[in-house]
């Protein structure tokens, strides 16, 4: 939804710092953002700028500002 939202606005490149492994639609999870058939062409994306501090922010967010944040859930390594 937040993809066909971005294409709608004519938004043609998006960067961001930090994927989510869980849910996220530009290539963890799915690739939403370039399915054939539904847009003319493929939103670029870039992704895993600043990462780390992307990720520090989220965790701060989560730890101290949201009260309601539910516990933070370990991802288990699945080379093991």
């Amino acid at each position: 939804m937040c993809c066909a939202a971005l294409r709608s606005l004519s938004v043609s490149h998006v960067t961001y710092g930090c994927n989510n492994d869980r849910f996220g639609g530009c290539g963890t999870v799915l690739n939403v953002h370039n399915h054939s058939g539904f847009f003319d062409e493929d939103l670029k994306i870039t992704s895993g700028i600043r990462k780390e501090e992307a990720i520090e922010l989220l965790k701060n967010f989560y730890r101290e500002e949201n009260p309601n944040a539910p516990f933070p859930k370990v991802k288990k390594d699945s080379s093991s």
